[in-house]
């Protein structure tokens, strides 16, 4: 029995599309991992009072805490930013499953 040889590129170097959607998969996946963490420890990164360095109120689930301002910022953007990379990731996936010419 013979095996099917696998097929080979047309081309030795990467597209720019695939070199778009492999750095959109990587965000997306960096956003998917540090979420699950900066929830689970935000009670770490925040007070429950406001201080100098704790000035930026989050609200969530009942509770109001205090973070500094650029971390809440990008806590409270996460969901917006997990859409966005997640709409990119499949986008730039459609767009390297085209070959040269319109022809897979």
């Amino acid at each position: 029995m013979q095996s099917v040889p696998f097929p080979s590129r047309s081309s030795s170097s990467i597209s720019v599309y695939e070199v778009l959607f492999f750095l959109t998969l990587f965000l997306f996946i960096v956003v998917v991992c540090a979420w699950p963490i900066l929830a689970w420890r935000i009670h770490h990164f925040s007070t429950w009072v406001p201080d100098s360095v704790h000035s930026f109120v989050v609200h969530e689930r009942g509770a109001t805490f205090y973070m500094s301002p650029a971390l809440g910022r990008f806590y409270v953007s996460l969901p917006w930013l997990w859409g966005s990379l997640l709409g990119a990731t499949i986008l730039t996936g459609f767009l390297t499953g085209k070959g040269a010419g319109g022809s897979k």
